[in-house]
């Protein structure tokens, strides 16, 4: 009998052995493919962003003069060819993965090339100033992430000193906004905050998939939604980053930026994914 429990306690004490030298070595890959993580899209993809789309005959509604010729130089006549070829493949809506081989391009839309119904394109800095960006704004109410069909409600956090620390509480099964950070269509950061998955604690998995924006846009623009009673903002992101817990720091800047932010690697959460986006778009409320 003492023979078998003891052979049972060093079976079971072998067991978390392997267990626990698995975890530590899973845990060392994990971080170090952190670096994966790390993405800033192009400052030419971002510019793109902003261009009018071209109208149904292929030309933009709008072109800058001189386009048609030099100092009134006639321009050179452009064959039917041409002109048919750009309009099939208009370059700027064309996937930047599909550049190089146009034929492909109706394969994969440029993802959120344009923008949904009922949004129009923003100057951040005008929109932010004329719209009270340094004054009073409504609350985060909702936040959407289509690319990966995120839909959630936004709670504001509440904020508790401990000592000489300043805490905010968890939120559950929700995206908790932090107090004091910017508002929507405010100038300045807005941080957001959910969890990755929390199977001892119970709080959820709101961002369960956001990790996989990290992927999404080195192909297609990725958009956050984020509403209001305001009515909803469209912030695209434009780079995604990772940092220990330790080192977190919520930084301010004068630009019209939300940041998301997420425990990282599974199982191991001892950094944090960041994901951020710049203010692209307004939709008002009905």
């Amino acid at each position: 009998m003492r023979v078998r429990l003891a052979t049972l306690i060093l079976g079971f004490g072998l067991l978390l052995a392997v267990a626990g030298i698995g975890y530590l070595v899973y845990a060392e890959v994990a971080r170090s493919r952190l670096d994966e993580l790390v993405y800033r899209v192009p400052q030419v993809e971002r510019t793109a962003w902003l261009s009018a789309p071209p109208s149904e005959t292929g030309v933009p509604a709008s072109e800058p003069p001189g386009v048609s010729g030099i100092s009134g130089v006639p321009a050179e006549p452009v064959s039917p060819a041409l002109v048919g070829a750009a309009r099939l493949f208009p370059a700027r809506w064309t996937n930047p993965k599909y550049w190089a081989e146009p034929e492909w391009a109706g394969s994969a839309p440029y993802g959120a090339a344009g923008l949904p119904d009922g949004f129009v394109y923003v100057n951040p800095a005008d929109f932010t100033s004329e719209s009270g960006g340094a004054g009073p704004r409504a609350a985060a109410e909702t936040l959407k992430i289509p690319a990966i069909g995120l839909t959630t409600t936004v709670y504001g956090l509440t904020v508790r000193y401990e000592g000489d620390q300043l805490l905010w509480d968890s939120p559950v099964n929700i995206v908790g906004h932090i107090p004091g950070t910017a508002r929507p269509g405010q100038s300045g950061a807005g941080w957001y905050f959910g969890h990755l998955q929390s199977p001892v604690s119970g709080e959820g998995n709101v961002f369960h998939n956001l990790p996989d924006v990290v992927d999404l846009i080195r192909q297609d623009p990725v958009d956050i939604i984020i509403g209001s009673a305001d009515g909803e903002f469209l912030y695209r992101v434009t780079e995604t980053s990772s940092v220990h817990r330790d080192d977190l720091v919520l930084a301010e800047t004068s630009e019209a930026t939300v940041t998301l932010v997420v425990s990282y690697p599974r199982l191991v959460y001892d950094h944090r994914l960041l994901v951020s986006g710049e203010l692209l778009a307004f939709r008002p409320s009905k």
